[in-house]
């Protein structure tokens, strides 16, 4: 067992950390008070090949697999940078769609754009539906060579931003017998007539939009199904494991991101005459931050690697999301308890990391589905919902 990484793996952990470097706490401090998407760091990933990790060269990527990409995530947030869901936006809702389960003509015709830094947003949550995407009631109807889209999705993001947006919708009603027959996945086009997105104020991750979305007879072109009508959830598969796999990646590097603050703050300040670093009651929870993050980042890579072999990963890729949102939120928790009143107020970059790592407990998949999940699928145990 081998876990040292190949040389161009280093050159691409090595970029990675060297750009988001470039973009200093006071960058992420200001898109998080303005409630704005970071541009300059979105063209410096494109300008360095860095959202077309996966992407297959033919469509102007890098043709590597899941473990690179989340060695990029992960080394992006080790410095600093929020890139877990501007992943998800990109390379994950678009490239990792439509590269495992697009034609060759959507291939074509999507994955250069997203290597060019094209968005997509991920209509799949709706008000009364939550994680059992086999009761939504968004419906698409075929209508001169397009499908109708009508009905209402729930907190999705990058509505602003997005060039795209999957839907996922009902082409024929809902069997009770058969629930997960009758989804169908479909890629509309941003911005356009029949949709409408309205805003919702949140806890964290300001620097993505967080939307209701309705549509009203909005229009996808027919060519624009991805996979079988009737079976949009083998189309989803091309998405889960990755989006978990992305986020638990960058939750690894921002908490030991916000671990080395803490460290170097006990460090340098000073209380009855010595460092704040010299006390056990501080130094105790960094160190069991550090193992935790360090056990859920074996499981991240464990799980990526089983995905670039085309094997089974999905209890591992779960376990690794939850494993690494507890573990960075706990390394979250102790930066602020570290620097005191200090980590509480805003200019430590400290506090706008506690919040936006909440979010990872509840998305792409809460901790209560992960857990029954691998109570099913690794224990063996009966289906409990």
């Amino acid at each position: 067992m081998d876990f040292s990484l190949s040389q161009d793996q280093q050159m691409l952990v090595d970029l990675c950390e060297k750009i988001a470097q470039g973009f200093e706490d006071s960058y992420w401090q200001k898109i998080d008070e303005e409630y704005g998407f970071p541009r300059e760091f979105w063209s410096t990933l494109v300008e360095q090949g860095i959202l077309g990790i996966t992407i297959p060269e033919e469509y102007g990527g890098s043709g590597l697999g899941m473990v690179e990409m989340c060695l990029a995530a992960e080394a992006l947030s080790s410095n600093g940078g929020d890139c877990g869901g501007m992943f998800v936006g990109g390379p994950v809702f678009g490239g990792c769609l439509i590269n495992g389960a697009g034609t060759p003509e959507q291939k074509a015709k999507y994955l250069p754009g997203i290597v060019k830094g094209e968005l997509w947003a991920g209509a799949f949550t709706e008000p009364n539906s939550g994680s059992n995407i086999t009761t939504i009631r968004t419906e698409a109807r075929k209508e001169g060579g397009h499908y109708l889209v009508k009905g209402q999705k729930m907190y999705i993001s990058n509505i602003k931003v997005a060039s795209h947006i999957g839907i996922m919708c009902r082409t024929s009603p809902y069997d009770p017998a058969r629930r997960t027959d009758g989804v169908s996945l479909l890629v509309g086009d941003l911005p356009g007539p029949g949709i409408e997105a309205r805003p919702l104020k949140k806890m964290g991750s300001h620097f993505m939009d967080t939307n209701a979305v309705f549509f009203d007879d909005f229009k996808v072109p027919q060519e624009n199904l991805v996979g079988e009508e009737g079976k949009g959830w083998k189309a989803l598969y091309a998405v889960l494991n990755p989006e978990r796999l992305a986020i638990a990646a960058s939750c690894i590097g921002t908490g030991n991101y916000l671990i080395r603050k803490a460290v170097q703050y006990a460090s340098e300040r000073s209380i009855w005459g010595k460092p704040l670093a010299t006390h056990q009651g501080l130094q105790f929870p960094l160190a069991e931050a550090r193992i935790q993050l360090e056990c859920a980042r074996l499981k991240v890579y464990e799980a990526a690697w089983l995905y670039d072999q085309g094997r089974e990963c999905g209890v591992q890729a779960t376990s690794a999301k939850y494993a690494a949102a507890h573990a960075s939120l706990y390394a979250a928790d102790r930066a602020i308890q570290t620097l005191g009143g200090a980590g509480y107020i805003s200019e430590s970059g400290v506090e706008r990391h506690y919040r936006n790592l909440r979010l990872n407990r509840i998305a792409p998949v809460t901790d209560e589905m992960t857990l029954n999940y691998i109570a099913q699928h690794d224990l063996g145990l009966p289906r409990s919902y």
